[in-house]
């Protein structure tokens, strides 16, 4: 992928999020496509954080149900316990659904739909208890679950509502519905206050996640782009822009290498010197793009020759290409030779004289390194090979050896 697709990969949604950044977000929303991504991260992370929340949660809710029961007057004590002790219920069924990871995305239903079941119980207790200690104390547990679920949960701000407000007329349906009634002047102090506090906490906290959340993305897309060019620098330092073969720098990297190994292994490398015939006046004619053009095609049909992982195919300057076969011997050098003179052939790239086609002179050369030299020598050799092919009239395979392979056309 070339520079200007990098910059089409990151550029639009680096902007994106630029722009909300900049912009803000009074009612805690994104463009579409940037909260739909916020969302699906949201859910998991939020899932993940209650797994460990839930355990203060229930904490908290034991150590407001052991103050409240101590205080408690006896005869309430049992009815009051056989309600309440139903949060705690909740409190354990959410934490228990939130280590199952499969139901992350759910997390806002599951934790909404507890959240409200905690509130109307809370609020339906207050209409039920007709002591007045006892109806105090009630509130004091309203205040407890309203708080918890706007800022500890980790609900978003419209789920939280949700559940409070609805969660709030549930209750008051329940405590109707079992002969009681909840006291209005008490409830705006606790619960109504409660929520209006809540709200704004909620709110605060949601507003900077996603302030927050923004500047993440931004720093994770721009180090991802960072990378990016990087890994793209890397490639183009050893691939030569034209063709997309390998360059010399890459070349003498993995020859390197690769001779080394050799050594050791006592196995052959073989080099392939390969010349364009007559590419000047090709050039000459057709003008630089048609030469760049039919360089690239030369290069896109060598490049099928290097297919293993040992194996490169380079350009080596100008209109000269070098492959490298790691393992080969020289009468398989020499097969290999052949095949790729019929195929540069069977392009039928044109010459300026259309009875004639692009051909290529081809140097073969093939050894298993000595304890002495490096991957010079085989290339010093290739490249006299290639020197005889075209002394002796292109369009050929000269080995290391003496042997000539013609190609079935004689031109070039």
């Amino acid at each position: 992928m070339g520079q200007q697709g990098e910059e089409c990969r990151f550029t639009p949604r680096i902007e994106e999020t630029e722009r909300a950044l900049r912009e803000g977000f009074l009612w805690l929303t994104f463009p579409p496509q940037l909260e739909q991504r916020y969302r699906d991260d949201y859910r998991h992370e939020a899932a993940h954080a209650f797994r460990y929340r839930s355990i203060f949660i229930l904490f908290l809710y034991l150590l407001l149900s052991s103050g409240i029961y101590a205080l408690m007057p006896e005869s309430e004590r049992l009815g009051w316990i056989s309600w309440y002790g139903w949060v705690g219920v909740i409190i354990v069924g959410a934490s228990v659904l939130s280590r199952i990871r499969s139901l992350d995305r759910w997390f806002l239903w599951y934790a909404g739909l507890g959240s409200m079941l905690a509130v109307a119980l809370s609020v339906a207790i207050t209409g039920i208890m007709h002591h007045q200690v006892a109806n105090q104390l009630t509130h004091a547990a309203i205040m407890y679950a309203v708080v918890i679920i706007y800022s500890i949960v980790g609900l978003n701000l419209r789920t939280a509502v949700l559940a409070g407000w609805i969660g709030g007329a549930l209750g008051m349906m329940i405590a109707s519905a079992a002969g009681g009634a909840v006291d209005w002047d008490v409830a705006h102090r606790t619960y109504t206050g409660s929520s209006l506090m809540g709200m704004l906490i909620c709110y605060l906290i949601e507003h900077g996640h996603r302030r927050a959340y923004l500047q993440a993305q931004l720093l994770t897309l721009a180090h991802q782009r960072t990378e990016q060019y990087a890994e793209q620098v890397a490639r183009l330092s050893r691939t030569d822009p034209l063709t997309g073969l390998s360059n010399r720098r890459h070349q003498d990297e993995v020859l390197d290498l690769l001779w080394r190994r050799a050594r050791r292994d006592q196995f052959p490398i073989a080099a392939l010197m390969i010349d364009v015939d007559h590419f000047k006046h090709y050039n000459d004619h057709f003008g630089h793009l048609g030469g760049d053009e039919c360089l690239r095609t030369v290069a896109a049909s060598l490049a099928r020759f290097a297919g293993r992982a040992d194996d490169l195919a380079v350009r080596y300057g100008g209109e000269e290409f070098l492959l490298i076969l790691s393992g080969t011997d020289l009468a398989s050098a020499e097969q290999i030779a052949r095949r790729v003179l019929e195929v540069v052939h069977g392009l039928a790239l044109p010459m300026p004289d259309p009875a004639l086609h692009i051909t290529v002179s081809i140097g073969v050369a093939s050894m298993v390194p000595g304890p002495e030299g490096d991957f010079d020598i085989l290339l010093q050799r290739a490249d006299a090979a290639l020197y005889q092919a075209k002394q002796r009239g292109r369009n050929q395979v000269m080995t290391d050896s003496p042997v000539i392979l013609l190609a079935g056309n004689g031109s070039g």
